[in-house]
């Protein structure tokens, strides 16, 4: 994570605060924060005429006479940016709505978490063992009433044969009874009402779009079926929609591949692109196959692993549609992936392995040790197969 011109203090995996205001920066730094119009709502987004322009209508509040300023703008492109952790995802679990009635505030999802301290002695499940669920059940150890029980529907690539100290590992929930208050698990064992104050799903977000208008732009945006874009091209262009673009959707380097889309969407909408887009069949072919390919191996749409080199072509696919910037000096440059970056990527570690533990070395950093820090508010990096310093992305 970070923008390829400047990187993260404290290393590469920091508290929430610490990209919000390497982003306000980035603005700053590079004098484009004026062009910024804040606190607006997109109400809808209109395609319109044959040179497919955009009609959005806009919503601000205004504080100062308590009422809402609603106007329309026209715009020759479009790019959206407007991320996909916004819409919690709860799975479905027979009587959890009922549950979440009679006990308001015991279930919430980790969208809502902000600190340990606020389930201080508390006794603490949580739902899912990827990023999320892995972040707060390693923050609430040192706050809550032990163990903090994780339940699981699969084995995570950071899980060894025992769960940490502090943690127990539950199978996943089957039911919830609002007239006992039990929680049922899928193995027979059962939680009473007051054995678990807090109920923490940490099982993501689905994407949302609630101001585009299907009617109207000839179709959906997201196919919630197949949970993925629909007409989309590299994650990044539309086949039917070619003033449109969108950014930070595939699961793949955080801001340095925002930069690679950017770049590459301006570069089109400006008509400077090296590479010209494919025809809208061979774009088409390029979602089948990849549909076809990761349903296949029951992978996501959007989502592009590093260690099997498909990062690697997919930025390299977006950089060679960019090309350089003029000589000039108009347009950016393609961040490059040298080979310092490739190093940290792929040794540079966030969270344990258990296959790896046998190669720890002395290099293990924690955070309180290199900035001087609380250690429980900072995550542990650990590196190996290298014997000069270490390098951060």
């Amino acid at each position: 994570m970070a923008f390829s011109d400047s990187s993260f203090p404290y290393g590469p995996f920091v508290p929430h605060w610490i990209p919000k205001q390497h982003v306000q920066e980035h603005f700053a730094r590079n004098r484009t924060d004026s062009l910024l119009a804040l606190n607006t709502t997109v109400e809808s987004m209109l395609k319109v005429g044959e040179r497919e322009r955009w009609v959005l209508t806009l919503r601000r509040h205004d504080p100062t006479r308590q009422l809402d300023q609603w106007w329309k703008e026209e715009f020759d492109a479009v790019v959206l940016c407007n991320g996909h952790y916004t819409v919690p995802f709860v799975p479905h679990v027979d009587g959890l709505a009922e549950y979440m009635n009679r006990y308001p505030g015991k279930v919430l999802h980790s969208k809502s978490y902000r600190t340990a301290g606020t389930f201080a002695r508390k006794q603490v499940l949580i739902v899912g063992n990827s990023a999320s669920g892995m972040d707060i059940a390693s923050a609430l150890v040192s706050k809550v009433q032990l163990p903090v029980y994780q339940s699981r529907r699969s084995r995570s690539p950071w899980d060894g044969d025992e769960p940490p100290d502090g943690v127990a590992w539950k199978p996943v929930i089957a039911s919830y009874c609002t007239k006992t208050g039990d929680i049922n698990f899928a193995d027979g064992s059962v939680f009473g009402s007051a054995d678990i104050d807090h109920v923490i799903y940490c099982t993501g977000y689905k994407s949302s779009f609630p101001f585009w208008n299907s009617n109207v732009n000839g179709g959906p945006l997201w196919d919630y079926a197949a949970n993925r874009l629909v007409g989309s091209y590299l994650h990044t262009f539309f086949r039917d929609h070619s003033t449109l673009g969108i950014i930070g959707m595939p699961r793949t380097l955080t801001f340095r591949s925002f930069e690679y889309q950017a770049i590459a969407l301006a570069r089109v909408f400006a008509g400077r692109n090296k590479l010209q887009l494919p025809e809208q069949a061979e774009m088409k072919r390029w979602e089948d196959e990849r549909a076809e390919s990761t349903k296949r191996q029951n992978k996501k749409f959007h989502d592009i692993p590093w260690i099997n080199g498909e990062t690697m072509d997919y930025l390299k696919a977006l950089y060679e549609i960019a090309g350089l910037p003029k000589l000039g000096g108009e347009g950016l440059c393609p961040p490059i992936l040298d080979a310092e970056t490739r190093w940290a990527i792929e040794h540079v570690r966030k969270y344990p392995e258990p296959a790896k533990d046998s190669r720890k070395t002395d290099r293990t950093l924690s955070s309180r040790e290199s900035v001087g820090h609380d250690e429980s508010q900072w995550v542990v990096v650990e590196a190996h197969g290298r014997a000069d310093s270490l390098h951060f992305i």
